[in-house]
């Protein structure tokens, strides 16, 4: 891909700079799109959105940056999983410079590029916005053809990102129910409990999820006898793709099995949260080691994470992180 444009009339933009074939989510929506889709009784599947946009050359999700595609999977996680430079258009108004600010700093903070902001009508603090934002801004109406291969051409490493730091989200814990004790409890009230488990803090370490029914149910082991019965469930909670499992063998280095909702992005870097170091999945602290771009990473995630003691097993487990960014 191209270019994505995000944001209101983002559609019309499109148009402008390629009025050939090009992929739109949503032009004109009147809600968020999560809303606009149950309004309708349906549901957006962010696999089929990825493949809908990917092969074009522009493309644009007319909606904010933050704006929800399914409860767990928002606009920004579908530009990240598409990986193109951002166009971010704003509604002019006397709130302009603070809205194109906040999603200047919300994509960037995630790591994407913007190339430029569009005005969808006239301000007057456009040149107060170019000069904050430091990133060309444009209006919707302007008669001059927009420099856009220009702006694409620029080296990524060169892009402005001032007034723009890492931003992680905030990690929701699952709020603890009793549940029951796996091994004599049938394997569907257990599904369902790791379903509500993996909906809450996935993208997450299978064993975590375990551990977490384990002592919700008031046992204190994760013994072999208490994963099996919940290895099991969620066994057939893949098979049934209700959950997405990526094999331990298809992570380097992280030995155990990955979890997630077939709605949540793959990676979603966040804040540590209550998890341990070693039950944030390798390819979170590896992509947040890409965004930090720091001269030492393992100091930078502990920073991030708020840690201060390089212990010889975290110094083990953010050096597999490092060898899987540098991959």
């Amino acid at each position: 891909m191209k270019l994505l444009v995000i944001g209101p009339q983002a559609d019309a933009i499109a148009r402008r700079i390629d009025a050939g074939a090009h992929a739109a989510l949503d032009p004109g929506l009147t809600a968020s799109p999560l809303s606009a889709a149950g309004e309708t009784g349906t549901e957006l599947d962010p696999r089929f959105l990825v493949e809908l946009l990917r092969d074009a050359d522009v493309a644009s999700v007319e909606a904010g940056i933050l704006a929800p595609l399914t409860p767990r999977y928002s606009v920004r996680d579908l530009a990240l999983e598409l990986g193109a430079p951002v166009l971010l258009s704003v509604a002019a108004g006397p709130h302009v410079v603070s809205d194109a600010r906040l999603a200047l700093d919300c994509a960037r903070g995630a790591g994407l590029r913007v190339i430029d902001v569009v005005l969808t009508g006239d301000s007057d603090e456009r040149e107060l916005l170019s000069a904050l934002a430091d990133v060309p801004t444009v209006g919707v109406a302007d008669e001059q053809p927009w420099p856009v291969e220009e702006w694409l051409a620029a080296p990524a490493a060169d892009a402005p990102r001032r007034a723009s730091a890492v931003s992680l989200d905030a990690y929701r814990a699952w709020p603890p129910r009793a549940t029951d004790d796996p091994r004599t409890t049938p394997r569907p009230q257990i599904m369902a409990a790791l379903l509500e488990i993996a909906g809450a803090e996935g993208p997450m370490l299978a064993t975590r999820a375990f551990a977490l029914y384990n002592r919700a149910s008031g046992g204190k082991k994760l013994t072999t006898v208490v994963r099996t019965p919940l290895a099991s469930a969620l066994h057939w909670l893949g098979q049934e793709r209700r959950i997405v499992v990526t094999g331990a063998d298809d992570i380097p280095w992280q030995d155990d099995d990955l979890i997630r909702l077939p709605d949540a992005p793959a990676i979603h870097v966040r804040e540590l949260g209550p998890r341990a170091l070693d039950e944030v999945p390798l390819d979170e602290i590896a992509e947040l080691m890409r965004r930090l771009d720091a001269r030492d990473p393992k100091r930078a995630v502990l920073d991030a994470y708020g840690l201060r003691r390089l212990t010889a097993h975290a110094d083990q487990y953010l050096g597999y992180a490092m060898d899987l960014a540098a991959g």
